[in-house]
């Protein structure tokens, strides 16, 4: 047996004076013989956590952290399954036999590696959007933190069912799992593609139904609630910009994207905002979005830029702690407002036609889904039958 180990590594005596920045290695270690592998970028060494192996934030807002961070765990797989190819054959592995294979390791053989570089290619090259490679990206911090090794000769249906327990395990919601299994499949066969990769056939058909989707909405009390806490509670800058935020969307459907880029120039009078929608920038469809009295009291600068939020991790963490505020339980996201509005919408007008059109719904089905009628709405309509008979008795 040999001892094997890789960890996130600095050289504490090359620190630059000015900028306070390292260059950050992976040092591996076998047999007490260790060697250190840069990873060609510089961090402030107080922003290194070596005990978790993990770069943390510069400043609010770091774009680059996580990319690093996945640079680091995908470099580190490679390590893993180096030293796992040779205890599967029982073969003795040293340095300079690690740095041979480490120099020959390709992506052809890692999936991982595979989906880091065309996610990364896709996004530069505008195929997808921003949103869509961080989906993308979550999904590889999730598959590797399931295994680190995700080589194509270890891609079969029953390890797909496993990697679909360990997110069921997590608590997630179903459409949530569904999403991250769609997000491998389509790389998958992305991958198949590739004239040096073989993918299981069997894998890439690996039966993955979509979930009938629990949309969260809030009902009328509970906008309420919100309302009672933006108006009485001392609150901070940003947690009153994000709430602001949130209450506009509950009024006029906007999805989150383009909360972030609503401004003046937008209003075309005092009823309408006219725009392309950030998701059909492609497309170049314009969409009309009604502007109630109710919205409007929740823009912040009628000149210009309607909101100032933070990112969007921020603002939906901003959001947990308003509805804890709030007495609210329900797990509020930024996509909660847009189910608010289709719900309030179809509980007082009932027109699913108009609801699809205000919401810019190409196919009336997705619409549907903003068409909840809680408990109480549907107990109330019932009882409204029965006006007129009162007095009646058997």
């Amino acid at each position: 047996m040999y001892s094997f180990s890789s960890k996130l590594w600095f050289n504490k005596r090359a620190i630059a004076f000015k900028t306070g920045e390292a260059s950050i290695y992976l040092q591996v270690v076998i047999n007490r013989s260790h060697k250190e592998f840069p990873l060609k970028l510089k961090w402030p060494v107080h922003k290194i956590d070596l005990a978790k192996g993990l770069l943390l934030p510069r400043q609010r807002g770091d774009k680059d952290v996580d990319d690093y961070n996945l640079l680091l765990l995908s470099e580190q797989a490679k390590h893993i399954e180096i030293l796992r190819s040779y205890r599967i054959r029982r073969a003795p592995i040293d340095m300079q036999k690690f740095i041979r294979e480490l120099n020959t390791f390709d992506n052809k053989d890692s999936f991982i590696a595979f989906m880091l570089g065309h996610n990364r290619r896709r996004y530069d090259s505008k195929e997808i959007e921003n949103r869509t490679y961080k989906n993308v990206r979550s999904t590889i911090m999730l598959m590797m933190d399931f295994n680190l090794s995700w080589r194509y000769e270890m891609l079969t249906v029953k390890f797909l069912k496993q990697f679909k327990i360990y997110l069921q395990g997590k608590d997630y919601e179903p459409g949530h799992i569904w999403s991250k299994i769609r997000d491998v499949k389509s790389h998958l066969k992305m991958a198949s593609t590739e004239p040096l990769i073989h993918v299981d056939p069997e894998v890439i058909a690996f039966s993955n139904p979509q979930p009938q989707w629990r949309t969260t909405y809030l009902n009328r009390e509970e906008v309420n609630l919100l309302i009672k806490v933006y108006r009485e509670e001392e609150l901070k800058a940003m947690d009153r910009n994000v709430l602001r935020a949130f209450l506009f969307t509950c009024f006029t459907s906007l999805r989150i994207s383009d909360v972030y880029r609503v401004n003046a120039d937008w209003r075309i009078d005092e009823n309408f905002i006219d725009f392309i929608p950030k998701k059909n920038q492609k497309k170049r469809k314009r969409l009309k979005v009604p502007i109630m009295g109710m919205a409007t009291m929740f823009i912040q600068n009628e000149a210009g830029q309607y909101f100032d939020l933070p990112t969007e991790q921020e603002y939906n963490r901003t959001l947990k702690l308003m509805a804890s505020k709030a007495g609210i339980k329900k797990r509020l996201t930024s996509h909660v407002g847009r189910h608010t509005f289709g719900y309030l919408f179809m509980t007082t007008v009932g027109n699913m036609k108009a609801l699809q059109e205000i919401l810019g719904h190409t196919n009336s089905k997705t619409t549907e889904r903003y068409a909840h009628l809680d408990d109480e709405y549907k107990y109330l309509s019932v009882m409204r039958m029965q006006e007129g008979f009162d007095n009646l008795r058997l």
